[in-house]
């Protein structure tokens, strides 16, 4: 917003002596009005938050509307309402209209309901590429987003808008898996078991098996994964020596604290 107020007083003009001063004169004036109106946007964005917290939604989305078209924040708060349906029932085709607004600004999460949306044909046509493309542009916006980057190990790894890539999808479950995802921790495991894009290591897979077991395996919505690492523990116990185990072992004391 401040840069666009500005805009006009960049443009190269040439003026009077007179004229000149006046521009000069006015310059601090502008600058006023315009951060008013970028402390406005923000308001606007907390009021929303506010009466999110509050249970009001309509009075949120109100709020959020009036600030969208200049706080990405606002614009993916609104995506959000309609996602998670607090108007009346999910409405993804109006969250993917505020999504892609937010999402221009690339804003992080705002990007990974776009993938999501994508990767599901939840109010947008389904497209796979599209939803790699977003989901890669949210885990470069947050390398933190463990759900992304599960996502993008699937997309590698099963080819979905993406060739398939073994190595591609090790590198994107391990990201996950650091993060905390049991969904990750037991896809990095199994692909460590079977040396799928990485070389094979029974005792890596088996302490990223037993890690993914601590917690439910959830995956983002619209997503499954038969997983039983019970299973799978039970199995490379038989085939791991004792003081491969016991390593194991120290590593989680490790982990988990």
């Amino acid at each position: 917003m401040l840069q666009n107020c500005l805009f006009p007083l960049t443009r190269p003009v040439r003026l009077s002596g007179k004229t000149r001063r006046t521009i000069v004169l006015a310059a601090p004036l502008l600058v006023v009005l315009c951060l008013g109106f970028s402390q406005n946007a923000h308001a606007d964005y907390k009021a929303g938050y506010l009466a999110y917290k509050a249970g009001n939604f309509r009075n949120a989305q109100q709020e959020w509307q009036d600030a969208a078209s200049t706080d990405p924040r606002a614009a993916y708060a609104l995506g959000l309402l309609y996602y998670r349906g607090k108007l009346g029932g999910e409405d993804y085709e109006n969250a993917a209209k505020w999504f892609s607004i937010a999402a221009r600004a690339n804003h992080p999460n705002a990007l990974y309901y776009m993938g999501l949306l994508y990767l599901n044909g939840w109010g947008v046509n389904y497209d796979q590429f599209k939803a790699t493309d977003f989901l890669k542009r949210a885990f470069i916006a947050n390398g933190k987003n463990a759900d992304a980057a599960f996502l993008l190990g699937e997309q590698y790894m099963h080819g979905r808008g993406a060739m398939q890539n073994y190595v591609d999808a090790a590198h994107y479950y391990l990201k996950a898996a650091q993060e905390g995802l049991p969904a990750g921790q037991y896809m990095i495991g199994a692909m460590y078991e079977r040396g799928w894009g990485v070389d094979p290591d029974l005792a890596e897979a088996y302490y990223w098996l037993r890690l993914s077991a601590l917690k439910p395996i959830n995956t983002p919505p619209g997503t499954e994964l038969e997983a039983d690492p019970g299973k799978a523990i039970a199995q490379l116990e038989q085939k791991l020596r004792p003081e491969e185990i016991r390593h194991v072992e120290d590593r989680l004391g490790t982990a988990i604290r």
